[in-house]
């Protein structure tokens, strides 16, 4: 048969990623199967007298009856991680449904036009700004749920400056991992695993403030470059069609003048976000309380500004519908630790992977111990959890070997934390891309380069850490 030359070729198929449902089921249904083909293990806990906590014997790992976990486990599974990620899970729809209320007032408009204003004539200094707030806050602190809270607020200064959903996110997630990377006094990994070594709180501090400069650097020219690209190119970015229709609304709501109930409004709103992150910080609140407070945020700034609690609710309702798909991402992404726990392979991995340390030279054993970390924390996403199963085996292990603890704390603090931005199980970052919209699959992208950035530098600072004899002040 003769073939038509003029005839139009089929434009080839492009490559596109499943949806992130579909990713998140495969990594579920990988675990399952790894909880028939490794042996099912455990460790016995005890009250560790310095820290007062309750952590593993390093010695006691011992392995247990095979638990594989079942079709119907499998099936269950998936509500079982629903209702371990309830609480973040509520805090992200409050927080959707009460900034949906705010941006309906026009407040959120009205703030955005005046820092826009400020930065005006120098676009590009909002971002290492607000990442240096983000990083210097989280130093201390040590609460990834911030970003949930922070991260409708810069999104439209973002947006207005030019810049896309993605560059917002960026600033805020990454700015809050380089701060609790490098904990400089962060409460959940940096003064846990202190105090299980034996080590002086806050010690080492000189040396975690140069990482913290180091890595703050990286991280600021390399959301400054991405974020440059957009501004040159807008239809570059792979939310520009969801973020044009953000500026029309922001355009259309800028419109109306603030009334003085809405200024009310306006600072009520400011001064409970303040009390927000007072309280967390001194009176050590949690999601529970956090959560209560955006509800009377949403609500009682209707209230002052006017607005009806009927007609509140229904603008409530709408903001929630924003952002529902990307929390039932951090629930489905929660499943895969369910599952790991049912099969009983979490201290199996963990224990295997702390043997396979052992035999690595004494330089790159720190080294190790950072992949180690960073791999565990896929399995035990917490970072004050994952601390109490790690680092009582891993402070022994570097007596053994001679390691620096200063640097073994260091390494727990890079795997823990830069991890935590490319695992799908992290559900505050997860529960933050939900909030600002933004695909998995997407951030991926943008941020697996970074990531491989950050882990040369990290396995280099650890590396110098061990050689210096990082010492315990």
């Amino acid at each position: 048969m003769a073939t038509d030359l003029n005839a139009p070729k089929k434009p080839k198929k492009k490559f596109q990623f499943p949806h992130v449902f579909i990713l998140l089921s495969c990594v579920i249904l990988l675990v399952a199967a790894l909880s028939y083909l490794l042996p099912a293990g455990t460790y016995d806990t005890v009250i560790d007298p310095v820290s007062g906590s309750e952590v593993v014997d390093p010695d006691s790992f011992h392995y247990v009856e095979s638990t594989p976990v079942t079709l119907m486990q499998l099936v269950a599974s998936y509500s079982n991680g629903f209702q371990a990620v309830a609480p973040l899970l509520f805090m992200t729809m409050a927080v959707g449904g009460t900034f949906g209320v705010i941006h309906r007032l026009g407040i959120i408009p009205a703030m955005v036009s005046f820092a826009s204003k400020r930065f005006r004539t120098n676009r590009l200094l909002a971002i290492p700004i607000l990442l240096l707030c983000f990083s210097a806050l989280d130093t201390f602190l040590g609460m990834p749920e911030l970003c949930i809270v922070f991260l409708p607020i810069i999104t439209p200064l973002i947006l207005s400056l030019g810049f896309d959903s993605l560059t917002a996110c960026a600033v805020v997630i990454c700015g809050n991992c380089v701060g609790f990377s490098t904990g400089l006094g962060n409460p959940f990994t940096t003064l846990i695993c202190q105090k299980i070594c034996g080590l002086p709180l806050y010690s080492g501090l000189w040396y975690r403030a140069i990482c913290f400069v180091v890595f703050y650097g990286i991280t600021v020219v390399y959301v400054m470059r991405y974020a440059l690209r957009v501004a040159k190119d807008p239809q570059s970015s792979r939310c520009f069609a969801a973020d044009q229709a953000r500026r029309a609304d922001l355009k259309e709501a800028v419109v109306e003048k603030l009334t003085l109930r809405k200024k009310l409004a306006a600072g009520f709103i400011a001064t409970l976000f303040v009390v927000n992150v007072v309280g967390t910080f001194l009176y050590g609140w949690d999601v529970p309380e956090m959560t209560g407070i955006f509800l009377i945020m949403g609500f009682g700034s209707a209230v002052i500004s006017g607005t009806g609690l009927s007609k509140a609710c229904l603008m409530f309702v709408d903001g929630c519908k924003d952002i529902l798909q990307g929390a039932l991402v951090m629930c489905v992404a929660r499943t895969i630790s369910v599952v790991m726990e049912q099969g009983n392979i979490t201290y199996t991995i963990v224990h295997g992977l702390s043997e396979i340390i052992a035999y690595f030279p004494q330089v790159f054993t720190i080294v190790g111990i950072f992949l180690a970390v960073m791999l565990i924390d896929f399995f035990i996403p917490a970072g004050s959890g994952e601390a109490v199963v790690v680092m009582p085996i891993i402070s022994p292990l570097a007596e053994i070997l001679g390691l620096s603890k200063q640097a073994c704390v260091l390494a727990f603090q890079f795997g823990d934390g830069w991890s935590n931005t490319i695992w799908p199980t992290t559900a505050s970052y997860m529960a933050t891309l939900a909030v600002g919209e933004i695909k998995w699959t997407d951030w991926q992208r943008f941020q697996l380069p970074l990531f491989c950035i950050w882990f040369v530098v990290g396995a280099l600072m650890l590396m110098i850490a061990q050689l210096i004899g990082l010492g315990p002040m």
